[in-house]
């Protein structure tokens, strides 16, 4: 199938969506897969609650390039969107190197690719945010603050072993946690009485 006929250049959406919603493609699981072998093609599906949602056929050109099969459009106006996306490789531990999707918007690398407006590109020039980026900021000290009791307990106690400069600074992070929370409930509680109309108690 020949490359589809989006226009690169005509912008990115302008809207974002949640990464969650929209159909991906990630270069890691395919290279922990084995499927990044010079001449493989395969049949890549997405599934939501076990019910399939789409799927695309991937050419692998070389280490160089690949290509992404696929059809766009309502039943009676499907278009072939193909895209060939180059690959680019980074040098690991002991020899090995990690492949990266090299983004056709932007050409930056990228490990996953959405599929939005028809083509499949990088979070950024989509306009992809994850749903953790929609949290306010109470949600999200909340949210840090459990991953590191899951290290240290709900009690703040130094685990045995753990590094006095670790353990230091997890708890900084505790106390900033609970100094943007409290800020966080300032700005919200003052935004809440200017829109009630009340003014400066104080007075």
């Amino acid at each position: 199938m020949s490359r589809g006929g989006m226009r690169y250049g005509a912008g990115r959406p302008s809207s974002k969506l949640k990464a969650e919603h929209l159909l991906r493609v990630e270069i890691g699981r395919w290279h922990r897969g084995g499927y990044l072998h010079a001449g493989r093609s395969f049949t890549w599906s997405w599934h939501r609650s076990d019910e399939p949602t789409g799927n695309i056929g991937v050419v692998v050109h070389g280490a160089d390039s690949l290509a992404l099969q696929y059809m766009v459009g309502s039943d009676d106006q499907r278009r072939d969107a193909s895209q060939t996306i180059r690959l680019a490789h980074t040098a690991c531990n002991y020899g090995k190197s990690r492949p990266w999707f090299v983004c056709p918007v932007c050409q930056r690398r990228a490990g996953v690719l959405y599929m939005r407006a028809g083509r499949f590109a990088c979070r950024h020039c989509q306009r992809v945010a994850y749903s953790s980026q929609a949290e306010d900021a109470m949600t999200r000290t909340w949210r840090l603050q459990r991953r590191i009791e899951e290290t240290i307990g709900e009690d703040w106690q130094r685990p045995s072993g753990m590094r006095h400069r670790t353990y230091a600074r997890l708890l900084n992070q505790l106390e900033a946690c609970q100094q943007k929370r409290d800020a966080a409930f300032c700005v919200a509680a003052a935004g809440l009485l200017r829109r009630i109309g009340v003014r400066d108690l104080a007075r």
